[in-house]
C-alpha cells in the first residue's frame, strides 16, 4: 500500500515541476487524434493542366475558388523539365505549381513534403503514381501521357478537361459547347466575305469535339453558294504541318483566300505569322475560336476581326463540380455525350459567346482582370507555402486546416437546415421522423463584373450552376446531436440568468 501511495505521490510531483496537468495530456492526445482524424478524411482532387492553353490560369482558378468554398485539397499536377512531373498540394482550396521555366523548381505542399524535377534519369512512372498518393480524382486537360497509366493502375477516376485523352476512358468530360463555338466563328465570315475561299485550321483531327466544330462552321458558310471552305488539319503537336499547307494554299491562290479561321490559339497565332510574312494581314480576315489576351490585343490591333469567349473560369468551375460529385457518388448532370475511341463518355458542354468589336473592351477588360487576380492568388499560395517550412508553422497550418474543416461543416450544416425548414420540417432542425434518406441542392451564383480604367461598371453577367447531394447519415446524427447540446446550453444559461435577477429584485 505504501508503495502504491508513493508511485501517485511521484506521479503527481512529476507533473507538478513539468508544469502540465493529467487533463493537459489528455487533452493533447484526444486534439492530436481529432486533427489525425479530419487530415485522413479530407478529401483530395488532383490537376493536371495543359502548360499550352493560355488560359489554364483562369481554368485553374475556378476549380480553386470552389475546392475553398468546399474545404477540399487540391493537388496540382504540373510538368518539369523533362517532361516529367512536380506536384504541390495545399488544403482549402489553394495550390502551388512546381516545374517553372528555365530548370528544376521544388515546390512544397501544405504537408511540408517537397518534389523536384529531374533533369535526368529517373522513373516517370513511379513518379506519376506517387504523385497521385491520396488522390480521389483527377482533373485531366494535359501532362505526361504516363500519368494516365498510373491512374489506370490505381483505379482513379478522370474528369476530362476539352478534349479525349488517349487510352483512357474518363468518368466524364467538360469542353465548351464545339457545335456553337463553330457557327461564331463562321458568322463574322458570312457577313464580310461575299465571295472566295476561306481556311479553317482545324485542331487534331482525331478529337470529336474539333470534328464536330469544322462540320459547324461548313454548315453555316454553306448558306453562302460562292464561298468554298479548305480545311488543314493539324494532329497534335505538329502545327508546323498546318503552317506549311496555309503557306501553299496562299502561293498558289494568290487573291483569293478571303478569311482564315483558327480553332485554337496557337492555331491563330500561326496563321497571323504568316499573313505577316505575305503582307496580307489587313486583307485576309482572321477569326479566332479560344480568347485570350493575346488574341483580344490582335483584336484591339486590327489583325484578327472576332474570337469566341469559352468562358475558361467557367470550365474550371464545373470541372470540380463534377469531380465532386463523382467522389461522392452522385448523379451527373449530363447535357451530351462525346464518343472516344473507349466509347461514349457522359459530358458537360460549357455555353460560349462570340467577341466582336463591339464587345471587345469588355471582354478584354475582365480577362485582364481575371488573369491578374489569378496570378496575385498563385503568388500568395507560393509565399504562404515557403513559409511554412519551420515545425511551428506546420502546426499553424495544421490548425488553420482545422478551422477551415470546422467552417466547411458549418456550411454545409446551414445549407442542410435552411433546405429542412423550407421543405415543412421542425425549426429545430431535427429529421422527421420516417426519413430514410435525405438530399440538399446546393446553387452557385457567380457574378462577372466589366470595368473600366476608373473601376466604373460597364455591364455584369451572372451564371448559376447547382448541384444536388446526399447528406450522409452520420452528418445529421451530429448535427441532431449538436442543436441538442446548443438548445440545452441556451436553456441552462436563460436559468442562470432568471436566478440572478430574481437574487436582484
Amino acid at each position: 500500500m505504501k508503495r502504491i501511495l508513493l508511485i501517485v505521490f511521484a506521479l503527481f510531483l512529476s507533473l507538478t515541476l513539468t508544469g502540465c496537468s493529467l487533463q493537459d495530456l489528455l487533452g493533447n492526445k484526444k486534439q492530436k487524434s481529432q486533427s489525425s482524424s479530419q487530415s485522413q478524411q479530407k478529401a483530395v482532387i488532383a490537376v493536371a493542366l495543359n502548360e499550352q492553353d493560355p488560359n489554364k490560369d483562369l481554368i485553374l482558378r475556378g476549380i480553386e475558388d470552389m475546392a475553398q468554398k468546399e474545404n477540399i485539397e487540391v493537388k496540382m499536377i504540373s510538368p518539369g523539365t523533362s517532361g516529367g512531373q512536380q506536384s504541390g498540394s495545399s488544403s482549402g482550396g489553394q495550390s502551388s505549381q512546381g516545374g517553372s521555366s528555365g530548370g528544376a523548381s521544388e515546390s512544397k505542399g501544405s504537408q511540408g513534403q517537397s518534389s523536384q524535377g529531374q533533369s535526368s534519369g529517373g522513373s516517370n512512372s513511379q513518379d506519376s503514381s506517387s504523385q497521385l498518393k491520396g488522390a480521389k480524382i483527377l482533373i485531366y486537360q494535359g501532362g505526361n501521357p504516363e500519368l494516365l497509366q498510373s491512374v489506370q493502375k490505381d483505379k482513379i477516376p478522370v474528369v476530362a478537361l476539352n478534349a479525349l485523352p488517349a487510352g483512357v476512358k474518363p468518368a466524364g468530360i467538360i469542353l465548351p459547347d464545339p457545335q456553337k463555338a463553330g457557327e461564331l466563328m463562321a458568322e463574322p465570315v458570312l457577313s464580310k466575305v461575299s465571295e472566295g475561299q476561306v481556311v479553317v485550321l482545324q485542331g487534331d483531327p482525331s478529337d470529336s469535339a474539333t470534328q464536330k466544330t469544322l462540320a459547324a462552321t461548313k454548315q453555316t458558310l454553306s448558306k453562302n453558294p460562292k464561298i468554298t471552305v479548305q480545311a488543314i488539319a493539324s494532329p497534335a503537336g505538329s502545327e508546323a504541318v498546318a503552317r506549311q499547307g496555309f503557306v501553299d494554299l496562299l502561293q498558289k491562290n494568290p487573291g483569293k483566300i478571303q478569311a482564315v479561321i483558327a480553332q485554337t490559339e496557337k492555331l491563330a497565332a500561326l496563321a497571323t505569322e504568316v499573313l505577316k510574312s505575305q503582307q496580307l494581314e489587313k486583307k485576309v480576315l482572321l477569326v479566332g475560336g479560344q480568347a485570350n489576351q493575346q488574341s483580344l490585343q490582335r483584336m484591339a490591333g486590327g489583325t484578327q476581326v472576332a474570337d469566341i469567349d469559352t468562358s475558361p473560369y467557367i470550365q474550371g468551375v464545373n470541372a470540380f463540380q463534377w469531380a465532386q460529385k463523382i467522389v461522392n457518388k452522385e448523379t451527373l448532370d449530363i447535357s451530351e455525350s462525346v464518343t472516344g475511341d473507349q466509347g461514349e463518355v457522359p459530358a458537360k458542354i460549357v455555353p460560349v459567346k462570340s467577341v466582336t468589336p463591339e464587345n471587345l473592351a469588355v471582354v478584354q477588360k475582365s480577362y485582364a482582370k481575371a488573369a491578374e487576380t489569378a496570378a496575385k492568388t498563385s503568388g500568395q499560395s507560393q509565399k504562404d507555402q515557403g513559409s511554412s517550412s519551420s515545425g511551428s508553422k506546420d502546426q499553424k497550418g495544421q490548425s488553420s486546416d482545422t478551422q477551415g474543416g470546422t467552417q466547411g461543416q458549418d456550411q454545409k450544416k446551414g445549407s442542410a437546415q435552411g433546405q429542412s425548414q423550407s421543405g415543412g420540417t421542425s425549426s429545430g432542425g431535427n429529421v422527421p421522423q420516417g426519413a430514410t434518406k435525405v438530399t440538399e441542392k446546393v446553387q452557385t451564383i457567380i457574378t462577372r463584373d466589366y470595368l473600366d480604367s476608373q473601376g466604373k461598371v460597364l455591364g455584369t453577367e451572372k451564371s448559376t450552376s447547382e448541384q444536388n447531394r446526399t447528406i450522409p447519415s452520420e452528418m445529421l446524427k451530429q448535427e441532431t446531436q449538436q442543436k441538442s447540446q446548443q438548445d440545452q446550453g441556451q436553456k441552462g444559461q436563460q436559468g442562470q440568468e432568471g436566478a440572478k435577477s430574481d437574487k436582484k429584485s
